[in-house]
């Protein structure tokens, strides 16, 4: 119900999709369910923000004008301020808090709030489309149960929000694979970008050259992060799970293939970790839909199948302009024809193994 505009990317079609996809397949069925959830409340959110900042996020989504929205990121084409948009903060916060509930306490082992995922929002500031940062407010609940987290952003875009938020704090392991920020928003998340004080050593970034695809984040996860989920031993596990760096996405220019993913889904599923998973990025409808449905299949313990639903009769909003994908697995009509060879992203993860093993007593 809520849109940041119509010529905006960030469209919230992509919730109702994935839940038709999920239907279709029968993912609440059996193991999987669907539960509703309250919105946050305006305390629930000082987690992650500033106070300040809180008051000019509501007043502006009530039409009070309110002095420094620039410096704030807010009004920007980026953050467009829009009806509803507090509301819609607390929603989108309230749902990842739910889920860090549920898991810390265990009922339940596995929850996806896809409508999470707002990775970049800082303390004081909007950006990238996040309005508040749900993933921090979610992860520092777990903190509060004595939990042990590992944090892994699979976003085109690095994680700069929840890192930043985290970045002297070793009881988070933050682990971000990405597109270089020399070529991508928000500019950030090179290899040497591995925390500070007591916390250094538990930020890591991956950056990866455009059009990487499987074997790129298949290397990074048997090199880097299986040893270092062997010395970090985390009691939780929470996804930003941003479609975006599939191929044929409009924003980025990676290349994972909907196959690839689906393989990182079954391999986080076997981590047998409890598991809170949120969405994020992803602006190609088709991909989005089908990456989340593969996601939430993965924690239910679904097997996919072939077949795939024909398109709806009538789609909402800008779904309705979208391209139906012809199956579960098809690429986009268009992608990148040249990818960078394998030596490409050994180089990456072996800068990544130098900077970071050492502070975990891994020999890099």
């Amino acid at each position: 119900q809520y849109d940041y505009g119509a010529q905006h990317p960030f469209r919230l079609e992509r919730l109702w999709l994935t839940e038709y996809l999920c239907r279709h397949y029968g993912l609440f069925d059996g193991e999987g369910r669907v539960s509703g959830f309250p919105a946050a409340r305006r305390a629930d959110l000082l987690a992650a923000h500033d106070p300040g900042y809180l008051d000019i996020l509501e007043a502006v989504s009530e039409g009070i004008g309110a002095p420094g929205l620039a410096e704030h990121g807010l009004a920007s084409g980026d953050n467009p301020v829009f009806p509803g948009m507090w509301q819609y903060a607390l929603e989108t916060a309230g749902g990842t808090l739910l889920a860090a509930q549920l898991v810390a306490a265990g009922e339940a082992r596995r929850v996806f709030h896809v409508g999470g995922g707002l990775h970049h929002a800082r303390a004081g500031r909007a950006s990238g489309f996040c309005y508040v940062n749900d993933v921090v407010i979610g992860i520092r609940h777990l903190l509060a149960g004595g939990k042990r987290v590992f944090y892994l952003d699979l976003d085109a875009h690095h994680g700069d929000g929840v890192e930043q938020a985290f970045y002297d704090d070793p009881r988070v392991l933050s682990f971000s694979i990405h597109q270089d920020g020399r070529t991508l928003f928000p500019g950030s998340g090179f290899a040497n970008d591995i925390g500070r004080g007591e916390g250094r050593g538990f930020a890591v970034n991956v950056p990866l050259l455009p059009a990487s695809s499987d074997e790129a984040y298949l290397r990074a996860w048997d090199e880097l992060i299986v040893p270092l989920l062997s010395r970090f031993r985390p009691d939780a596990l929470v996804t930003e799970l941003g479609s975006d760096a599939l191929l044929g996405d409009p924003l980025a220019n990676l290349a994972l293939r909907l196959e690839g993913w689906w393989e990182l889904m079954r391999r986080i599923a076997a981590l047998g970790l409890p598991w809170l998973a949120v969405g994020g990025g992803g602006y190609d409808l088709g991909n989005a839909m089908r990456a989340w449905t593969l996601a939430w299949g993965a924690m239910v313990g679904w097997t996919p199948d072939e077949s795939f639903p024909p398109r709806p009769a009538e789609l909402p909003g800008q779904a309705a302009m979208m391209r139906w994908p012809r199956s579960l697995w098809s690429p986009p009509a268009a992608g990148l024809g040249i990818h960078p060879d394998g030596e490409a992203a050994a180089a990456v993860i072996d800068r990544v193994r130098r900077e970071v093993f050492p502070h975990h007593q891994l020999s890099p």
